[in-house]
This record gives structure tokens, C-alpha cells and sequence, in this order.
């Protein structure tokens, strides 16, 4: 497949409990553009996924914001692509 592709996500739930909120906003923020870098590093075979649920992530107690929504996006991109990497 040619071109730009799309990936339409109806809902997403963070629980970021424990990280601050200035922390979480932060994340929410950086994830749309971490998420468009995981999956294009995922290459293609994308395929479409009723409830995608990617456990928990092990996190510093105070993480970077860019670093922890690359890490929720590469966990999102390796569920939907059916990895284990």
C-alpha cells in the first residue's frame, strides 16, 4: 500500500497514577507524534484491533514525558501488530 496510511483509535485510557499531572498532561501531549513514529518503525501489516490492552509499563518514579509516551507507543504498535518484541 501506497501513501499516507491512517490508524483511527476510538478511545484511549491512561492510567497514570503515581506520575504527576504536569507529567501526564506532558505525555498525553507527545503521544499522537511518539505513536506515528512507533508505527512507522513497525513497518506494514498494521491490522485492526477491537480492545488493545498493553499491561502495565515500568516507569522511573519521575519520568520524562517524551520517554514514557514512547514507551505507551511502542508497547500500542507492538500489541496491534501481534509482536513480542
Amino acid at each position: 500500500m501506497n501513501g499516507p496510511r491512517r490508524v483511527h483509535i476510538d478511545r484511549l485510557e491512561l492510567d497514570l497514577r503515581g506520575i504527576s499531572a504536569e507529567t501526564a498532561e506532558a505525555t498525553a501531549r507527545a503521544l499522537g507524534a511518539a505513536l506515528a513514529q512507533a508505527l512507522a518503525r513497525h513497518g506494514p501489516g498494521i491490522a485492526s484491533a477491537g480492545v488493545v490492552d498493553v499491561g502495565r509499563i515500568a516507569s522511573p518514579a519521575s519520568p520524562q514525558a517524551h520517554q514514557l509516551a514512547a514507551g505507551i507507543a511502542h508497547r500500542v504498535a507492538r500489541s496491534v501488530r501481534g509482536g513480542n518484541e
